[in-house]
């Protein structure tokens, strides 16, 4: 049985993933200071997601997932596996002309638009930052297949650190290289867009080594036609499309929010970060974690073995995240204050970012579950079926967008992204049961209403708490209480009520 082999391995990237998120989350404290909510981080934080979009789309999205089932099918045949270091090389190659390639063009488009639109508009300042921060997305590309290698050979410690050095470089140029820039934010805030590249290139360097150290020396090489090549891009053709979905509905929610008051944008930038946290520490760590297996899994026919994993994957899914959905919720506006309220960013600010994070809440376990049955369809080598559910969830994101945010402004396009995320979630599994294995939803579900009724219930006692006792102590200390309060009540009911925890 692998459960003991993937909870261990999921530690390791939940360990790392936690570090890189609360660096990740302190560089966001420090910039809400220096920018808060201001019109022109509006249109910064738009032109940092455009590569960003990409980076999910043809970098840590589609080429790692079309990349790694490939990868460990030729480490696990000693005959093909002769040929891995000629598949990284061309892999690497392919990256760097589509990345450069795309930046020419992103350049051309930039400089066509800033001579037409009118200047010191939101757009205009999106297409100005965007020349400076879209070579970005050259160095995070080479970053993922960095992590990509590691990972099938199931090393996930330095990938999972390695977002730090993002981290890094943009506090760095917070207060190191932005007051080399005139008062003006506009200026100031290209020190920033410098910062940024620095730290994709940083990330790269980071993983570097632990590749070498494999026998990894990255050379250009221009055999596209190679077998696994091939078998990489029929994988990555569709697979492009379905890992598009998240970037693209997040852009299409900047834009639109971007339409609305100014501060709108960074409120959804803000609370996407206190909302990633806990998913990025539990549900994309598991969901890297079990790929491997999975993999494997299908590859040697063991399927019942693979059932068992993707149920446990679940349950351990449902226990961490289902809790930090209740805890956001209930404790958004002591959160954000706690975390960001000082400089620019001001009380309105406060309420700019915690509206939507209780909305975004809502769909914390739904992605988190959406993104461990995907690994699932990829591990049978189907990307087909996420691209089909993807292009239906984009469509209807935006037209719930339109309707929601006439209702609770930018909270209506949060509310939108959680209602995609559960269909999402929902329709794949039902399609994975009636395509590939037959789960029992029985068990799936036991293991989910289980964790939601003990979270429920830490939920009565948080809001008990609060509305006794929030005025008795400092924030600090009532945060601290609340999470104390919260952690004894939920693992306390599960220690009473169930024999093992998970």
């Amino acid at each position: 049985m692998s459960f003991k082999k993937i909870s261990h391995v999921v530690s390791i990237i939940a360990i790392g993933t936690f570090v890189a998120r609360i660096f990740g989350l302190f560089r966001e404290i420090v910039t809400a200071k220096f920018f808060g909510t201001t019109f022109v981080y509006d249109a910064f934080l738009i032109s940092f997601m455009i590569p960003n979009f990409f980076r999910g789309l043809i970098a840590e999205g589609a080429l790692s997932s079309a990349f790694i089932p490939v990868f460990v099918e030729y480490l696990s045949d000693e005959e093909k596996k002769k040929q891995i270091k000629k598949i990284a090389n061309i892999c690497f190659t392919f990256s760097l002309i589509i990345t450069i390639s795309l930046y020419l063009i992103v350049l051309i488009l930039s400089y066509i638009l800033t001579k037409i639109l009118p200047f010191h508009s939101k757009w205009f300042l999106v297409f100005h930052f965007l020349k400076f921060t879209f070579p970005y997305l050259i160095f995070i590309s080479l970053a993922a297949l960095n992590m990509g290698i590691l990972n099938s050979f199931k090393h996930f410690t330095v990938p999972s650190y390695s977002p730090i050095a993002l981290d890094f470089f943009w506090i760095f140029s917070l207060f190191f290289i932005c007051p080399f820039f005139t008062d003006s934010l506009e200026k100031k805030i290209l020190g920033l867009c410098i910062g940024i590249i620095l730290g994709g290139f940083g990330q790269f360097l980071v993983q570097y080594p632990a590749v070498k150290n494999r026998g990894f020396s990255f050379r250009l090489d221009f055999q596209f036609n190679h077998p696994a090549i091939k078998k990489i891009g029929k994988l990555f053709a569709p697979m492009i499309i379905g890992v598009a979905v998240t970037p693209i509905n997040i852009l299409v929610d900047s834009s639109l929010a971007n339409l609305l008051s100014p501060g709108m944008v960074s409120g959804l930038w803000y609370a996407t970060r206190i909302f990633q946290l806990p998913l990025g520490i539990f549900g994309i760590s598991i969901s890297t974690a079990v790929l491997p297996w999975f993999s494997e899994d299908v590859t040697s026919g063991k399927y019942e073995n693979f059932k068992k994993n993707l149920y446990f994957s679940f349950k351990i899914l449902f226990f961490l995240l289902l809790p930090f959905t209740f805890g956001l919720i209930i404790l958004k506006g002591e959160i954000i204050t706690f975390l960001f309220k000082r400089g620019l960013f001001d009380v309105n600010s406060v309420v700019l970012t915690s509206f939507p994070l209780a909305f975004y809440s809502l769909g914390l376990f739904a992605y988190g579950g959406a993104s461990v049955i995907t690994r699932a369809f990829y591990s049978f080598n189907d990307t087909k079926t996420p691209v089909k559910i993807g292009i239906i969830s984009i469509g209807v994101n935006f037209i719930l967008d339109i309707i929601l945010m006439k209702f609770l402004q930018h909270g209506g396009i949060a509310l939108s992204t959680s209602i995609v995320g559960l269909t999402n979630f929902l329709l794949l599994v039902y399609i994975f049961d009636k395509k590939h294995i037959s789960l029992n939803f029985k068990e799936i579900s036991f293991h989910f209403f289980k964790f939601l009724f003990f979270s429920s219930i830490m939920g009565i006692f948080l809001i008990m708490f609060k509305i006794k006792f929030s005025s008795f102590f400092n924030l600090p200390a009532f945060l601290l209480l609340s999470i104390m309060i919260g952690i004894i009540v939920y693992l306390g009911l599960i220690k009473i009520f169930l024999k093992k925890w998970i």
